[in-house]
């Protein structure tokens, strides 16, 4: 008996060291690290608030409208990221871009980043709701259906293109380093996100479900598909080790999308390691479908073989 009671006694510590292991990865995987955005001088945003489109949760962003403004891009950042540092940098010199064309600019801080209200991650299936509740600011300011766009880089592409499937009033979506499947993207990368053997993944994406009351394990090729008629533009490092580039392939295919995927090495590196071509075809391909200003500089047209 007292072989069999150790037994226990050893498979008990088990079970509990495995549950709490798990219960702290699902935790931290779903609380953000908040960074406080920072305005560099010069710079004349507005600090507006208003409410996620689903719920009071409070939102914070930066709003400069354009002179004589007609339409107006939403940009969104990823995980642990905040308003100005959408795309693992500063975007400013994008903003000052889209202003240059006409384009009124919106910096969202998603919940639990920044300086908006406390939730959990649920990486694209609640932060849907905050880009809404921006769209809604935009709609109150008077632009009208078709004239708003969205950019989203990492989570928030996904976070975009959920928004986009369920709001026609968008007018043209672009997507940055995004994944398609978090389920898959967990599958290759929980090692490497966590340090943990796989064994733990299942738990841990159990109970981060139960933390934050949604399915986190969600296919976005349903979404993507809403988004097949309008104006998409899909982009993406060939060397992503985060997230691979068959997620951007995916993606493009379900929304009809057009496809740049840049030679660039890190996740979202296409905008500091492809600068000048990101300034000159991001702004182009919203002016164009927005405004309808001007056409789309040929690396956007050709995107899909770069």
């Amino acid at each position: 008996m007292r072989g069999v009671e150790i037994a226990l006694a050893v498979v008990t510590a088990l079970v509990l060291i495995y549950g709490v292991t798990a219960l702290v990865v699902a935790h931290l995987f779903t609380r953000a690290e908040r960074r406080i955005p920072v305005q560099p001088l010069g710079q004349l945003f507005e600090r507006v608030a208003f409410p996620s489109r689903a719920g009071s949760l409070h939102l914070t962003a930066w709003y400069r409208p354009a002179h004589e403004a007609r339409g107006a891009v939403i940009l969104v950042h990823g995980r642990n990221a905040c308003r100005g540092d959408e795309l693992r940098g500063p975007t400013f010199p994008l903003a000052d871009a889209f202003l240059a064309s006409g384009l009124s600019v919106l910096m969202l801080d998603l919940r639990g980043h920044g300086e908006s209200g406390d939730a959990r991650i649920t990486f694209g299936r609640r932060e849907r709701h905050d880009v809404l509740g921006a769209v809604d600011f935009l709609l109150a300011r008077g632009y009208v259906a078709s004239s708003i766009g969205l950019l989203g880089g990492s989570m928030g592409g996904v976070s975009v293109v959920g928004a986009a499937a369920a709001e026609p009033a968008i007018g043209a979506i672009v997507t940055d380093s995004a994944f398609i499947d978090f389920g898959d993207l967990m599958r290759l990368r929980f090692r490497r996100f966590t340090r943990l053997p796989g064994i733990v993944r299942p738990a841990a994406m159990a109970l981060a479900n139960l933390l934050t009351g949604e399915r986190l394990a969600h296919h976005m090729a349903d979404d993507a598909s809403k988004l097949a008629g309008r104006p998409v533009l899909v982009i993406h490092a060939a060397e992503d080790p985060m997230v691979p580039v068959a997620h951007a392939e995916q993606l493009a295919a379900a929304s009809g999308a057009s496809l740049w995927v840049t030679p660039t090495r890190g996740h979202l590196s296409s905008f500091s390691g492809r600068s000048a071509e990101y300034l000159a075809t991001v702004p182009a391909f919203f002016a164009q479908h927005l405004l309808g200003l001007v056409s789309a500089p040929a690396s956007a047209r050709t995107a899909e073989s770069a």
